[in-house]
């Protein structure tokens, strides 16, 4: 009897040191781990990535992930578990509803759907929410994208790659002391810097005149002249002008100017900068280097001709202004993802030299160079899409797949003229990155230049995704 007793005790044991060795332990950051998405059985190794609240790290039994350029994280543990955020979350496997609420606003998601909606109106979701099978845990978690999640539940979010986190705060008003950034544009903000400008770490340290909130101060990047504007609302000529008000690190060329209803500060530098802009209650600090300095990931896009240079052209359309309504569409998607400093050779109908735009490239050193254009051909019948490339083959492809998808042809069809090699063209000799030439289709087909002009904001959120995709 006392044998069998000691036997049991000792398999109970067993089993139990049995459990806990086999029980999966908590995935740091970086780390990679399997995930399975269970609408379609795809499994697939994924980079463990945090959610923090005042940069303290949420605990969760799920780690985040990044779903195309989209951080996902278990709306469960995120958004209901942690207190601190005041979320509620709940979720009905019936009709497969995800809702999320705080204070007055309630988001209702349905998986695999990026229509959502905030209070009642309709809003497309960066990425569907999921219902994702952590494969060592053998558990399945729901899924949600944090950044776009947080803000519309009126929460700040912001993506710093060197802690591989979303950091998650709450908004605090203009008269709080807390650090704030210009939101105007989004090329201003901190979130995706290297460097972020502070009291001990800047190169212009600007007093604000008493009494002028941040939300009255905006910035604008205008890197075609290489200088960064600070735009303040009303007439501080007085004040800004004062060099007592000003405490120069490193050296720009400092001026104001007022227009509109508006002041100007305007801060030159000899090449291209990266700039990071911080608010207190009492300072404005400016930060500057090197774009690749400031910034993880740097990409130039070009739209082609411009100007005095129209392109090809056909059927009452321009080949100048198609890849311009391109582009522009390009950046309404990344001005909503922050992991990107994106520059533009041009967001008007000017003319950029073909030096000019890969020199520009090269001096940001960017990671990634794509140009837009469109084909032109004698033979009026001449139809399909290409993507040029002279080393780059890969991110070439990428883009020629995206490219398909924008236009609304299938990669086996008769549209995918494919990759098409080119070593005499200047934005692919120019540049010194990883770099490829898209031509969307033919301006001298009739139905493909009309189908071109009304697919472009469809083709520029595709051309987006396809950037993305490529880191």
């Amino acid at each position: 009897m006392i044998k069998k007793r000691i036997f049991c005790l000792g398999l109970s044991l067993a089993l139990l040191f049995s459990s806990i060795i086999t029980t999966p332990a908590a995935i740091k950051a970086g780390s990679y781990f399997k995930i399975q998405y269970t609408h379609n059985k795809k499994t697939y190794s994924k980079k463990a990535i945090d959610a923090r609240y005042n940069n303290k790290i949420i605990k969760t039994n799920m780690p985040g992930f990044i779903d195309g350029s989209t951080s996902l994280y278990s709306a469960y543990w995120v958004f209901g578990r942690c207190s601190s955020l005041g979320t509620k979350y709940s979720y009905s496997g019936k009709k497969n509803r995800v809702t999320l609420k705080r204070g007055s606003n309630t988001i209702v998601m349905t998986l695999n759907s990026k229509t959502a909606t905030l209070n009642g109106k309709k809003f497309t979701l960066p990425a569907a929410p999921r219902k994702i099978r952590y494969v060592a845990k053998k558990k399945n978690y729901i899924m949600v994208p944090g950044d776009i999640v947080a803000k519309k539940l009126g929460l700040n979010y912001s993506w710093n790659n060197r802690l591989l986190s979303g950091l998650i705060s709450k908004k605090s008003g203009s008269s709080n002391n807390s650090s704030q950034t210009p939101a105007t544009p989004p090329a201003s903000t901190g979130s995706y810097t290297k460097i972020t400008a502070s009291e001990s770490n800047y190169s212009i340290r600007i007093k604000k005149p008493s009494g002028l909130n941040a939300s009255s101060i905006t910035s604008n990047d205008d890197y075609w002249n290489k200088r960064m504007q600070i735009i303040i609302n009303g007439d501080y000529r007085s004040h800004f002008s004062s060099a007592a008000n000003r405490t120069i690190r490193e050296s720009l060329t400092y001026s104001v100017s007022y227009s509109g209803g508006k002041t100007y500060i305007n801060l030159k530098t000899s090449s291209i900068k990266g700039f990071s802009i911080v608010q207190t209650s009492s300072y404005i600090y400016v930060k500057y280097a090197a774009p690749k300095s400031m910034f993880h990931r740097v990409i130039v896009v070009d739209a082609g001709h411009g100007g005095k240079d129209s392109g090809a052209t056909g059927f009452g359309y321009a080949e100048k202004n198609m890849t311009l309504s391109i582009v522009q569409s390009m950046k309404a998607s990344f001005d909503k993802n922050n992991t990107y400093k994106v520059y533009y050779t041009r967001l008007s109908d000017w003319y950029p030299s073909l030096s000019y735009r890969y020199k520009m490239a090269n001096e940001v050193n960017a990671d990634r160079f794509l140009s837009v254009h469109i084909n032109s051909a004698d033979n009026k019948s001449a139809k399909g899409t290409e993507t040029l490339y002279k080393t780059y083959k890969t991110y070439a492809q990428t883009i020629q797949n995206s490219a398909l998808t924008g236009m609304g042809y299938t990669s086996s069809s008769s549209y995918n003229r494919k990759l098409k090699y080119r070593d005499d063209l200047a934005v692919l000799n120019g540049p010194k990155m990883t770099t490829a030439l898209v031509e969307m289709g033919f301006i001298s087909n009739q139905t493909e230049a009309s189908r071109i002009n009304s697919r472009t904001t469809t083709i520029g959120a595709n051309l987006y995704q396809a950037i993305c995709n490529s880191f």
